[in-house]
């Protein structure tokens, strides 16, 4: 029962060590947070001169807060905290949308941010010597700093992966607007040519830009031509009949060209009554299309 005893009260006494560490440790980063920001900002000159030397005074100054600030952050988790990984994540992530502003790139600033771990470990190790306490102390303590910023990096690396898919979004928007090219060929009619595969985004994107330009363009009639498609599904069928009913309600007499063979069957078989009513027209080809128009 003794030896048990003893036992505890040795893992207790581990716990309060390991604890106190952390808490001199804290206390001192959070004291001289500011001191800490400066020297990350000298080292920061020293080694990157062309990005941070002639540095406008305000804009130092900002930096040198954001960076203090992440010290207390990484200062004010060293006690580890249930939501510590969330509360690292985010500024790692806002650090990285201010970097994108700046139009950084990942790589140069990963680099940048092992800066920012060489002076906290540095100063880390300059204050051991005032804490009369094994190494182990320290390498905890070291080892606590190296955790949150792996938090940290993962929230910055999240905030250009976000941009990134933010421009791709927006570059795929604008192909598949290009995509949809409305062809004004008299007063009062348009040719639409569809081509390719049309999945549920480029279908929305043919049906609003579609609508939007035929209304700009104040038209009787749009010739539709499909000669172009050719993976007639559900998904294709079901957003023409959308296109061709909105079409209709704006006043616009719509006329289907190119139509293959498995297109009507596929028509038929689907109830898909707007093809085949008169308010919908269908010629085999184009050049018909025009001809009777003319």
């Amino acid at each position: 029962m003794k030896n048990e005893t003893e036992k505890l009260n040795g893992g207790v006494t581990k716990v309060m060590e390991s604890k106190n560490h952390f808490l001199f440790f804290q206390e001192k980063m959070l004291t001289h947070s500011s001191e800490i920001a400066h020297d990350i900002i000298s080292l920061l000159e020293e080694r990157y001169p062309e990005d941070y030397r002639g540095l406008a005074d305000e804009d130092k100054n900002t930096r040198i807060q954001i960076i203090n600030e992440l010290v207390q952050t990484i200062a004010n988790n060293l006690v580890h905290r249930e939501n510590t990984p969330t509360i690292t994540k985010n500024w790692g992530e806002y650090i990285g949308e201010e970097a994108i502003k700046k139009n950084l790139h990942l790589p140069t600033y990963l680099q940048k941010i092992s800066i920012y771990k060489e002076v906290i470990w540095t100063f880390i190790e300059e204050k051991f010597k005032e804490y009369d306490q094994s190494s182990s102390g320290m390498i905890q303590v070291v080892m606590q700093v190296d955790y949150l910023f792996n938090h940290i990096i993962h929230g910055f690396s999240l905030a250009f992966s976000k941009d990134e898919k933010r421009r791709m979004d927006d570059y795929e928007e604008k192909y598949l607007k290009l995509s949809t090219p409305i062809v004004p060929v008299k007063d009062n009619v348009a040719i639409l040519p569809i081509i390719g595969e049309i999945d549920e985004k480029r279908a929305n994107v043919l049906i609003e830009e579609t609508l939007n330009e035929v209304n700009q363009l104040n038209i009787d009639w749009i010739v539709i031509d499909l000669l172009g498609v050719y993976n007639v599904d559900d998904l294709f069928m079901n957003h023409l009949q959308k296109l061709l009913e909105s079409i209709i309600i704006l006043g616009i007499t719509p006329i289907l060209t190119g139509i293959r063979p498995e297109f009507s069957m596929r028509a038929t078989q689907m109830g898909l009554n707007i093809i085949q009513s008169k308010e919908v027209l269908t010629k085999p080809n184009l050049k018909q299309a025009i001809e009777m128009l003319q």
